[in-house]
């Protein structure tokens, strides 16, 4: 947003007694142009990795099915993603899968070894001397699989892209708290900090823009401080 200049006063007339409108404090002015600088780097920094997404995703493996259990919620943190961290929704399912990890597969063998020599009867036995036998083949499917998804991460450099992301959002973080912490003593002020609210919803929390409640007022009053500062053009 350019910042208008100091609205004139008429020396000629001895009635005016208005001041000049006051713009924004320096420090502000400077903060917030690091602050888009931070927001370009960080909208460079995901664009480079959905470049570096669709270069590699074609050898993105899918879980094993005998690793995976059903899905039950959108945000569980064990759901199967593929490389851009997105869920992955089979064909008839709602949510993705939820992945079973390696000490998880790990337990079950634990569980079925110390229970063999426990059978009452050698029917018993066998039949969980399979059950093991299964356990310890979705193991292997587990650690290949495991093992594929960190190669291909390896291979294409995506570490160093979120990480790079991280970084940006990070900077983006700290020049918004310094922002807020400077005093607004004009509407230029006002607008500075009200654009910096956006950058940081944008960056960090994009649904708080969605949300009706008490949650998403921040997001919705530093959008009518803009459009105000715009002269009222939504």
């Amino acid at each position: 947003m350019a910042f208008p200049a100091p609205a004139a006063t008429s020396t000629n007339n001895p009635e005016v007694t208005h001041l000049a409108e006051p713009q924004a404090n320096p420090e502000l002015v400077a903060l917030v142009s690091k602050l888009r600088d931070a927001k370009a780097e960080r909208d460079a920094a995901k664009d480079a990795k959905e470049w570096l997404v669709d270069e590699w995703r074609h050898l993105w493996p899918l879980a094993p099915e005998e690793i995976t259990l059903r899905g039950c919620t959108e945000w569980d943190d064990c759901r199967e993603v593929d490389m851009a961290g997105s869920p992955v929704i089979r064909p008839g399912e709602k949510y993705a899968r939820r992945l079973r990890s390696i000490k998880d597969l790990g337990w079950f063998i634990d569980f079925r070894t110390s229970h063999i020599e426990k059978a009452r009867s050698e029917k018993a036995r066998l039949q969980r001397i399979a059950k093991l036998d299964e356990e310890k083949r979705v193991l292997r499917l587990g650690e290949e699989y495991y093992t594929a998804i960190e190669r291909v991460k390896d291979a294409s450099g995506i570490h160093a892209a979120d990480a790079r992301i991280k970084t940006a959002g990070r900077a983006v973080t700290h020049l918004c708290k310094q922002i807020m912490a400077v005093q607004a003593k004009s509407p230029a002020c006002l607008a500075i900090k009200a654009e910096a609210v956006e950058v940081w919803c944008e960056v960090h929390t994009y649904l708080l823009k969605d949300d009706d409640g008490i949650f998403g007022w921040p997001c919705r009053l530093a959008s009518d401080i803009l459009n105000v500062a715009a002269g009222g053009v939504s």
